[in-house]
Formats: structure tokens, C-alpha cells, sequence
């Protein structure tokens, strides 16, 4: 799995993109046996991060080619926070916490499936007790607008043409922030199930070897460390 290949390379802490009830199919809490897993990763070092509600895009179909380009081909109708509006995004993000709080994990940070948030999600963001969310360049203090650059290398495997290009874009991504303080790595449990991307993350890792590891959370100024607001109202889950 890919936490064992991190940790056979050596490589943690790690950040745990967590989504409080993915695809609909159960509640991140009531999995014992996934709670159980989390709670060792956890004591390794491992931050975790809420990563929206249920991960899938159910906002009314595409209006224009540019929409449909994002929500269809950049990601496969899993844009969760891509389209929704403050309320319904406020919502989201508070259950999510609610969930992830009642199994006795308390996130600090925010990402949204595929990294897409309508600027409506932004703003719900400053009604919770969340200090950052990331997008696919930047880790952002949510109430300062601080912005650290990071870009991402991530690789997509959901068909042949994107496996063959992985390799090349994100060599070259890696070659052109090769001076950046920062550098990201995404990785998804699909990614090892094919051994060319195996072997690139490899690689990619060997390039990055000289670099101290840390989590978004540890990117953070610490000004901007503080207590959950009183104000982060718990909503019942569903």
C-alpha cells in the first residue's frame, strides 16, 4: 500500500487526506478497523487533514466548455467543493469536522477533492476552526491571506495517455522548481498499482532525498496557531 512504500523509503511524517464519508459509503468514525489504522499513523507523526465530505461532485450538470473541461476531464465528477455555494459548502466542511472530531482527530487543514473550491468555499472556510487549506501551488493561512508557495508533483492514472505523460510532466515540474523552498508530493492509492508510476515516484523521491520532510501543518507560521473558535457550531451527521 502506499504508506508502506513511504515508509520502506524512509519517508514521514506524511499528511492523511481524510474524507469523513467517502463516496456515501460509511462515516470515517464508525470504521473501527479504519479508525484503528488512523490512530497508529497518527502516533507515528502523521497529520491528518479533512478532505471534503464525500468527495463527489453532485452540482447540476457543466454550463460551458470550460466547466465541463474542469469538472469532467481535470477530475472524473469528484470536484466535491468545485461548485458549491456558501452555506452548502459551510455545511459540508462543519460535518466533516464533526466527524473527524468525534473519532478524536483534530484537523488543522483543508483539501478540497481535486483541489477545486468555488470562491464560495473559500469564504465558508473562514466560518470554521480550519487555519489553512492547500491548492495544487500553495499551503493558505486561512484569516491572513498568507500564501506559501508548494507546488505539487502528482500523477494521474485513470487512463493510458495520462500514465505515459506523468512521467514527463512532472519531471519537468520538479526540474523547474528545483529551486522552490517548497515541493509537494501527492500520491493516491491507485498510483502503485502500476509499476511505471512505481518507478517514477521512485525516482522523483531520489531527487528530493536531500530535502528535510514535513506536513502542511508544519509549513504554518506559528502566529497563527491558535485554539478552535468558539464559534465552529457542530451539526449533526447524516
Amino acid at each position: 500500500n502506499t504508506l508502506a512504500f513511504l515508509d520502506d523509503l524512509g519517508l514521514g511524517p506524511v499528511a492523511l487526506l481524510v474524507v469523513p464519508d467517502y463516496h456515501g459509503l460509511g462515516r470515517a468514525d464508525r470504521d473501527d478497523r479504519f479508525a484503528s489504522f488512523i490512530e497508529s499513523r497518527i502516533l507515528r507523526g502523521d497529520e491528518i487533514v479533512l478532505h471534503g465530505y464525500r468527495h463527489t461532485d453532485t452540482a447540476p450538470r457543466p454550463r460551458g466548455i470550460r466547466e465541463w473541461l474542469v469538472r469532467r476531464l481535470y477530475t472524473d465528477n469528484e470536484g466535491e467543493f468545485s461548485q458549491l455555494d456558501f452555506e452548502k459548502a459551510r455545511t459540508r466542511i462543519l460535518r466533516g469536522l464533526v466527524v473527524l472530531r468525534s473519532a478524536g482527530w483534530h484537523p488543522t487543514g483543508f483539501v478540497a477533492p481535486a483541489w477545486l473550491m468555488s470562491p464560495s468555499a473559500l469564504c465558508a472556510l473562514e466560518e470554521t476552526s480550519l487555519e489553512y487549506f492547500a491548492t495544487r501551488d500553495a499551503v493558505v493561512v486561512v484569516r491572513s491571506g498568507e500564501r506559501i508557495a508548494a507546488p505539487s508533483l502528482v500523477v494521474s492514472t485513470r487512463a493510458a495517455w495520462r500514465r505515459a505523460l506523468s512521467p514527463m510532466w512532472n519531471q519537468a515540474l520538479l526540474a523547474h522548481h528545483a529551486t522552490s523552498r517548497v515541493v509537494r508530493v501527492a500520491l493516491h492509492p491507485a498510483d502503485l498499482r502500476f509499476p511505471a508510476m512505481e518507478q517514477l515516484w521512485r525516482r522523483l523521491f531520489s531527487q528530493l532525498e536531500d530535502r528535510e520532510v514535513v506536513t502542511e501543518a508544519q509549513l504554518i507560521p506559528p502566529p497563527s496557531r491558535r485554539a478552535a473558535l468558539a464559534r465552529d457550531t457542530l451539526l449533526g451527521g447524516t
